[in-house]
Parts: structure tokens; C-alpha cells; sequence
């Protein structure tokens, strides 16, 4: 199944990350580099993302290059760095698309004869007389290729945009897609090679990307950590709620009575782009011709039908795919049984070996695998599925065709829509619930657990009682008591945090000689400013945001919340 990026009048949202982009081109031009990671789970949109910068670099002294390293070997890797490098060059001076594609098939000679390596001949030729420093460089590359002396030629081509720069004085952007493919070209020390070049290279700013989130992680911690060149990294993950809304809004354009359904299409895709446009493309169709507000809901399980349960459905397919992709042909069958016990609510160790029936001496080092290749998270001794869709699919779609006893086609199909029918319903139950509601039932769940707290796990106790006051239009304290101690939480809505939020919580004295304050928590719903935030890390109160409670919402197998 193929997934093309989305940009241009497509593109939707991602201004925070496209303004640092934008920042640190602005940098580059004025003497400071600064590389850049993107890293996220597959479809997230940073190959969109990263083709949406590259098309609006907007400045003829930078040139952009842009390679997707997904699939192809070390010869054709040389050859897009080179082509990109010499057509964007190009552009920079003026031609437009129309003018270049008319001058390379002129170059050429005929259409009969086109190809990659003519191409790539047209625009040495065209380019030859005007860098032909940069373009001999690029012939010694080809040489290299040519005696079989990969490790050579990857050093070459390294080296080319140092000749370019001298050359123009124009500086370079290099994109490497996926770039944790670098390790498939079968070079010696691939990565250490790269990081040797960078840190000389104070007028190329790299800009790589990678789906494999704990692969990229390690390679720039162990084989790039660098003195000169480190990068700055940004994760990437599904639109806010907020941005959620707005883009589902775009495509439907209906009554409020629709808000229960954006919501349950939001929290249950983690508000992943190409999860929200699969699912609003078959809505949108369905709801065109019924009366949407009897069969809103019927649509709802007609859309989930189509994508999720149908053999031919888009993402029943891509799930299949993935897990013939992650899983070992041999292993499969192993780890998918601790994949569907997690996605059936199973998130401890113990209680995975009692769904499994057995005793799995290997069960750790299966869920640690099952970390490196980012199909699960942890928190303490918790683990869940990465992507919530994923689960949803492995629960409702994987275990009732493998796993049912009726072999009927019909049936399966019925139990599927009552199953998510029922689903549906449970989420509009909770979404009627005051937000400090369900984080007090949050608080009542914790269980003398381990949580992971800016990096560090720390002992959530089990609370005797959980209760919440509202202390002005905007701040709910929750307390949660054990014993002689309690736990203050200040609750934050419809405005971002400040200093004044902080402090107030650091005036809090104990009340009484009975209890004593053992922590302080601020929950800002709207985001912290940053000063106010260096403020409560500096008074040790921990400062939960939304992404937080959520993460930890789902742990304890609940809704997250959709602002």
C-alpha cells in the first residue's frame, strides 16, 4: 500500500515545528548550525512536514536537498544526492519547473533513451560550465562507484557540499528521510563517517528523519554524539485536539450534533493525520446521503467497518502489513499473543502470563523487543500498544477472526459492529464527565504504582480518599489523602499557566497538625509558560500536562481526554 507525503494546499497544521525549521534556516545564514531530527511513529507526517520546508525554503542562498532513503541502494543514494543537489541549484538561480524540464530533455536527447543516468548526464552538462568544480567532484563520486570503492565515494559525496559552498558561497540543506537506512549501504562505520564530516562542516545544516523512534534515538546518542553538530531533537506525534478538530472541520462541514463522533475519531487515531483523513473520507461520503443526524452513529460503524474489518479496508491491510513487516516469520505467533493479551487491557507482566495461560520465561525479553521496534511503551511495570489504533484493531478485528470459535462470516461481521457500537458508547458516557472528574478517578486508580515523571519513575501511592474543590473560575484543587499525608493537585483550565499559578501552589502550607503536604502537582491543561514552569521544577512541583494524564489515562485502561 502506498502513502505519499501530503503538501502544498494539503498541508495542514505543524506551525510550531515549521517555524523552528524556519528559525534555524535563519540561523545557518547567519553564521550558527544547528541539525535537526524529526522522529515519530510511521504516518505521523514528518516525511510531509519535511517536503512542505523544502518547498518553502524561499531563499536563493540556501539550497534545499531533499532524499528519501527508504528502499535503494548506495549507487542510487549517490546519484539523487548529486541530482538534487545540481537542480535545485538551478532553481536558485531563476528557472522555473517548465524551463528545466524542457532544458534536461533537450540534454537529454530522446524521450525513447530517458532515464535516471541520462538525466543526471543533462544536468552535468547544463550545470558544467557554471560549477565546475562541484561537478568534478561529483565525476570523481562516479569514478569511485565505478572501481567498487563505496567507502571512498561515500566520503566523496560527504565532501560535496564543502566544494559547493566554496564554489557559490551558497549554503546547503541536507534532508535524509529515514535515515536510519544509512546502516543498509554495507559501508564501514556508516554513521561514524557521517558524524567525522558534520562537525567540520560548520555551512551544511542536516536535517534527517526516522519512523524508527529507538533506533534513531541510540544512533544519535552512541554513533553521532558529537562535540560540534549535535541535533536538536523534535518529536512528532498526531495533532493536538485542538488542530484534530480543525482538521476534521475542513472536511465536514455539519452540525454540532457530529461532536461525540470527531471526538471518539480523535482519541481513538491519537489524532494521526492520515488516521483522521481515512476515516473522514468514507464519514463524509456515508453522511452525504442519510439523515445525518438519525444515522450519524450508523455511519460511525459503517466507516469502521469499511477501513478496519473489510479485507480490502485501508487500514485493516496496513495492519496486516505491519506486523508481517515487525514480526519475524518464525517468532510471529509468539509475540502476536502478547500483542493481542496487551491490546485485550492486559498491561503487567503477571497479568499477560495469566491471560497466555502459561508461564513465558522469555515474556520480558519478548516485550523489551517489542520497545525497540516502538510497538510498545512503558511506564513502571506497565506496558501498552504505541498506537492506540493498532490496539483498537488487534482487539476488535485480529482476535475475532482468528480467535472466534463461530466460523461465520456474517456473525463475526454483526459482533464486530456491536463491539464497537458498544465502545462508542462507553466513550460518550465518559466524555460527559467534568474534566477534574476524571482525574480524581485517575488519582483513585493509582495503586502504590510506578510512573515515569520527567524521566524518572516515581511511587504513585493508592489514595484513601480523593476529593476536589474549586478555588476560582479557572483552578480546581484535587487532594489526595493517605494516612497523615496528602497530595495537592491544582487543576488549571481555559488559560495557559504562569508564575502566579506556581507560587500559589508554593504558599500551600500544611493545614492542619494532622496532615502533612508530601507533594505538590500542577496540571495545566493550556500549556506553561516557560518561566513559570523553571519555577516549579526549581520548587519540586511536578507540573502534569495533558499528554501526561492522557498517557497515564490509558495505562489504567481509560479515555483520554479531548479538549
Amino acid at each position: 500500500m502506498l502513502i505519499e507525503p501530503v503538501f502544498g494546499k494539503k498541508f495542514f497544521g505543524r506551525e510550531e515545528v515549521l517555524c523552528t525549521l524556519q528559525k534555524r534556516v535563519a540561523a545557518l545564514k547567519g553564521g550558527y548550525r544547528q541539525n535537526m531530527a524529526l522522529t515519530g511513529p510511521m504516518l505521523a507526517g514528518k516525511s510531509s512536514i519535511l517536503r512542505h520546508f523544502l518547498d518553502n525554503v524561499g531563499d536563493s542562498e540556501i539550497i534545499p536537498l531533499y532524499i528519501e532513503m527508504d528502499g535503494m541502494d548506495f549507487r542510487l543514494f549517490c546519484m539523487q544526492f548529486m541530482a538534487a543537489l545540481l537542480f535545485r541549484y538551478l532553481k536558485s538561480n531563476g528557472r522555473t519547473a517548465h524551463e528545466l524540464l524542457a532544458e534536461l530533455q533537450k540534454e537529454a536527447g530522446p524521450a525513447s533513451k530517458y532515464d535516471r543516468e541520462s538525466e543526471f548526464e543533462a544536468l552535468k552538462k547544463i550545470c558544467g560550465g557554471m560549477i565546475p568544480k562541484t561537478v568534478n567532484c561529483m565525476d570523481a563520486v562516479l569514478g569511485l562507484l565505478k572501481q567498487r570503492r563505496t567507502n571512498a565515494a561515500y566520503e566523496k559525496i560527504l565532501e560535496l557540499t564543502s566544494v559547493f559552498k566554496t564554489e557559490t558561497d551558497k549554503n546547503c540543506i541536507v534532508i535524509l528521510d529515514e535515515f536510519h537506512n544509512l546502516s543498509n549501504f554495507k559501508l564501514r562505520k556508516p554513521f561514524q563517517t557521517f558524524g567525522k564530516f558534520i562537525m567540520v562542516q560548520k555551512n551544511t545544516m542536516y536535517v534527517v528523519s526516522s519512523s524508527q523512534k529507538t533506533l534513531l534515538k541510540e544512533i544519535l546518542s552512541r554513533k553521532l554524539s558529537l562535540l560540534f553538530g549535535n541535533f536538536e531533537i523534535i518529536e512528532i506525534n498526531g495533532f493536538d485536539s485542538r488542530t484534530a478538530r480543525s482538521f476534521i472541520s475542513d472536511k465536514i462541514d455539519r452540525s454540532e450534533f457530529l461532536n461525540d463522533i470527531k471526538n471518539y475519531f480523535i482519541q481513538i487515531s491519537q489524532g494521526s493525520p492520515f488516521y483522521l483523513e481515512v476515516f473522514i473520507k468514507e464519514f463524509s461520503d456515508l453522511i452525504l446521503n442519510v439523515d445525518a443526524k438519525e444515522n450519524a452513529v450508523e455511519c460511525l460503524l459503517e466507516v469502521f467497518s469499511r477501513v478496519l474489518y473489510d479485507s480490502n479496508g485501508v487500514l485493516n491491510q496496513y495492519f496486516m502489513n505491519n506486523l508481517n513487516f515487525f514480526l519475524e516469520k518464525k517468532k510471529r505467533k509468539n509475540f502476536i499473543a502478547v500483542l493481542v493479551s496487551l491490546a485485550k487491557g492486559n498491561c503487567t507482566i503477571k497479568s499477560i502470563q495469566k491471560d497466555l495461560k502459561k508461564k513465558d520465561c522469555d515474556l520480558g525479553m519478548k516485550l523489551q523487543k517489542l520497545q525497540d521496534m516502538d510497538l510498545l511503551e512503558t511506564s513502571g511495570g506497565f506496558y501498552i500498544i504505541s498506537d492506540k489504533l493498532f490496539e483498537y484493531w488487534l482487539k476488535y478485528v485480529y482476535c475475532l477472526k482468528e480467535q472466534s470459535v463461530i466460523d461465520d462470516v456474517d456473525i463475526k461481521y454483526l459482533e464486530f459492529k456491536k463491539n464497537i457500537g458498544h465502545d462508542y458508547e462507553r466513550y460518550r458516557v465518559e466524555s460527559r464527565k467534568d474534566v477534574k472528574d476524571i482525574i480524581c478517578d485517575l488519582f483513585r486508580a493509582f495503586d502504590n504504582s510506578k510512573v515515569q515523571v520527567n524521566m524518572n519513575l516515581r511511587k504513585i501511592p493508592r489514595f484513601d480518599v480523593v476529593e476536589s474543590r474549586s478555588l476560582s473560575k479557572n483552578i480546581v484543587e484535587i487532594e489526595g489523602g493517605l494516612s497523615t499525608k496528602k497530595w495537592i493537585c491544582h487543576l488549571k483550565q481555559n488559560d495557559m499557566a504562569d508564575e502566579s499559578d506556581v507560587g500559589r501552589l508554593c504558599d500551600l502550607k500544611d493545614r492542619d497538625k494532622e496532615f502533612k503536604i508530601m507533594r505538590k502537582i500542577l496540571i495545566p491543561l493550556e500549556g506553561i509558560e516557560q518561566n513559570a514552569f523553571l519555577l516549579a521544577k526549581e520548587q519540586n512541583i511536578w507540573v502534569w500536562d495533558i499528554e501526561f494524564i492522557n498517557r497515564n489515562l490509558r495505562f489504567f485502561g481509560k479515555f483520554e481526554i479531548v479538549l
